[in-house]
This record gives structure tokens, sequence and C-alpha cells, in this order.
């Protein structure tokens, strides 16, 4: 329980950089765009909840390598918070690998390892490329289960419920539709937290596809 707390005060740490990088942005931005700083009691004459400042999109990612076949998919749901360029939400990631071996034709061996679990983010837009596309920093805590099984020609030999493993992913976006509609994005991350035959992919860089409503 120890580690657990401890992996979420690392990622309220990195929302608390993005929160601090909010409040640091004066009336104008570096690229002269008016920053609409969000009344907390009020928001389009309407108080408290405002369905105006609601993101909902998704992204995944697909590989194949060495026999290796990979995909992951991640919905989420966020909400904008003190100005219109700060989104933090939550979402849930699937993810599974797929390694397959084979000596003979007769027998084949696969390893498949699914990944799922909760994860909180939290994106800044930090400048346009035009008009309404835009770049963003992105921070994403994720904390997965993972299940574990073998099989040889088709048949369950081994399957485990291994220990959750946790992944602080930190990266850039490009968002094609920031304003308010429909937009697709592309984000790259680095996972701090990458461990070798442990996290949910092979390498520590991760990058993803997808779409997004609202930012």
């Amino acid at each position: 329980m120890t580690q657990i707390s401890k992996w979420w005060c690392l990622c309220l740490v990195a929302m608390l950089a993005f929160t601090t990088t909010a409040f640091a942005q004066d009336d104008k931005t570096d690229d002269d765009e008016p920053v609409v700083v969000y009344d907390p009691d009020e928001v389009d004459g309407t108080r408290g909840f405002s369905a105006n400042k609601l993101v909902i999109g998704g992204s995944g990612t697909f590989g194949v390598a060495n026999s290796v076949l990979f995909y992951e998919i991640s919905p989420f749901v966020g909400y904008r918070l003190l100005n219109d360029r700060w989104v933090a939400g939550v979402g849930f990631n699937f993810s599974r690998q797929n390694q397959k071996y084979s000596n003979q034709p007769d027998n084949v061996d696969v390893v498949r390892q699914t990944f799922s679990g909760p994860r909180v983010l939290t994106r800044y837009l930090l400048f346009h490329v035009g008009d309404p596309a835009g770049i963003y920093g992105v921070a994403e805590y994720q904390y997965n289960r993972i299940n574990f099984v073998r099989r040889i020609n088709n048949e369950v030999v081994d399957e485990l419920k291994l220990d959750p493993k946790a992944s602080m992913l930190f990266g850039l976006g490009y968002s094609s539709n920031y304003y308010q509609g429909f937009g697709y994005n592309v984000e790259v991350f680095y996972d701090a937290l990458h461990k070798d035959g442990e996290s949910f992919t092979e390498w520590p860089i991760i990058y993803r596809v997808g779409f997004t409503w609202g930012f």
C-alpha cells in the first residue's frame, strides 16, 4: 500500500507542475492568444458544472515486431480547469501483448500478457501551430493489473495473475482541433517507471493516435 501511495504522490506532483504553469500564464500567451480564465462560480452563465468544459476522447496504438503483437486502447473523460487550456481527467487502459514461438509446425507456443487498469491524466495547451491546431504537454499515471496466459497448440498450460505495475508517462501531443468540437490527436510519451520484462510495452517510448472532442 505504501508503494501505491508513492506513485499516486508522483502523479500529483506532475499535476501540480502543470498547475503552476497554468497560473504562470499571463493574459496573453507566447503566441499572443488570449487565455480564457474561468470563474469557478460561473461559466457561460451557469454556476458550478458546465457541459461546455467537458472533454471526451480515446487513443490507442498497434505494433508488430519480432513475432510480438501489441495493441492498446485508452478512453478517457476530462474537464477544463481554471482556464481554457488546462484539462484533467480519468480513464481506463487496456493493452495486450502476444508473443508466438514456433519451433515446429505442429507445436505453437503463445504467451499472452494483458494489462488493464485506471489512469489519471492532465493536458496543457502550450502553443498553437495553426487555427485551431495546437501542441500540448501531457502527464499520465497508470496502474495496471497483469494477467499472464501461456498456450501450446491452443491449450492453456499456464495462467497467472501477476503483481500490478505502475507507469508514469510524460510527453507531448498534437491536437488538430483544440477548440470545442471533434479532432484527432497524436501523442508521444516516455515511461519514467519502465522496466524491461515488466512494463506493458517493450520500450519506454510510447506513441498513440486517437480522437478528442472538446480539446
